[in-house]
């Protein structure tokens, strides 16, 4: 049984859903999340066992095959992990002030591809010396790619203090080591339940169809949690407005720009037509987060339908979701909200072993080596710019 898992697991394409139904799942889980040291001192001090392999595949079948139960692993982990935390905590007890120092931060690269943000420059043949070439790198420098590392930065190190928040609850089982696909897992019943964290803003994309309409789907067999109405896209409104008043106002093109692009050029016009306008979809965007906020499987299954092909994965998963409720900007700053974000955060998992999960079914399309009818289970929370 355990070569027919850690094989499964180690595939690319595995499907974690489909894995977990597999009996003794929840046992391998649990030590695969273990790390070699803490898995020798397991044989060693609770199975008392000569350790047959250093290797780390010998080491997980061994007490895979044990007499070793999973709740005494269980309790194992929890007695290491402070430990583990004291360390984590030695390196990152700077990461929190630093956060705070940071105000105002955006990616600035689109798709974080900085060889788009290079051939921009570098393909500019409206460059007409090397005086004004280095004054544009110096830009690029100073501005875009500065503030791309910031982020990144930024990024990484709240993941970082996010991801301690559920560690450390009583009703989370911490990894003591990373684990690919999984950052913590739960306790329900006698099954052991991996979740992956996922920290993102509310798409723009995910409003236009929440625009246009999302129905739960009552068919039982349907391919997707999810249908799609025929409303107008958010998007779509603001565009009809935009080409009303394009000549009037003497607007520029709208092609390439984002949703909060537009409406900041809209924002700069006196016309109190537009400002009219600009009061509806503004209050109507927050009226859709809070809509949005009361029942979050829709934006669940929809970052499932529509995830990247490159980091594909059907894994359980727990959504912190970001989004504003006054402007149409992405809200990853929004990451910065630690005690906010705390609140919430424990108040899921104050009942998260209860196994009250979302269950959402979606039909990939995005890649053909992976379309298919998937299932998955999934929970989240909402963060805005109103604390609460």
């Amino acid at each position: 049984m355990f070569k027919e898992i850690h094989t499964k697991f180690e595939k690319k394409e595995t499907d974690l859903y489909e894995l977990q139904q597999i009996d003794q799942f929840s046992r391998y889980i649990l030590i695969r999340s273990l790390s070699n040291d803490h898995l020798k001192k397991l044989i060693t001090n609770t199975v008392r066992v000569p350790i047959i392999s250093g290797k780390s595949e010998s080491l997980y079948e061994q007490v895979f095959s044990s007499s070793i139960s999973n709740d005494q692993i269980i309790l194992f982990i929890n007695k290491e992990y402070p430990r583990v935390k004291e360390h984590r905590m030695q390196q990152e007890a700077h990461l929190p002030n630093i956060i705070e120092q940071f105000g105002d931060v955006e990616c600035g690269i689109r798709n974080d591809n900085l060889n788009d943000t290079a051939k921009n420059l570098v393909r500019d043949k409206t460059i007409e010396t090397k005086e004004i070439l280095d004054q544009r790198i110096d830009s690029l420098l100073e501005g875009t790619i500065k503030g791309y590392l910031l982020w990144q930065y930024y990024n990484q190190v709240t993941n970082d203090l996010i991801e301690h928040l559920f560690n450390d609850h009583v009703n989370v089982i911490p990894t003591l080591r990373k684990i690919k696909y999984i950052d913590f897992m739960v306790k329900v019943g006698d099954k052991i339940i991996p979740f992956d964290l996922k920290i993102t803003h509310i798409s723009d994309d995910y409003f236009d169809q929440f625009s246009q309409g999302l129905t739960l789907t009552k068919d039982q067999n349907a391919s997707d949690s999810f249908t799609i109405g025929n409303n107008l896209k958010e998007i779509e409104v603001i565009k009809k407005y935009y080409k009303e008043k394009k000549k009037i106002l003497d607007l520029p093109n709208y092609g390439g720009l984002k949703k909060f692009e537009i409406i900041e050029i809209l924002q700069r016009q006196t016309c109190q037509d537009t400002q009219i306008f600009l009061e509806s979809i503004q209050r109507e965007r927050s009226n859709m987060v809070m809509s949005i906020k009361s029942d979050l499987k829709s934006v669940e299954w929809w970052n499932y339908k529509y995830q990247g092909e490159r980091l594909f994965k059907n894994n359980n998963r727990f959504f912190v979701f970001l989004a504003y409720t006054n402007s149409f900007k992405d809200a990853r700053p929004l990451k910065g909200n630690l005690e906010d974000i705390a609140k919430k955060v424990s108040g899921k998992l104050n009942t998260i072993a209860n196994g009250k999960f979302n269950t959402n079914k979606y039909y990939y399309t995005k890649d053909r080596g992976l379309e298919g009818a998937y299932k998955v289970l999934s929970t989240s929370i909402l963060v805005t710019d109103k604390i609460s």
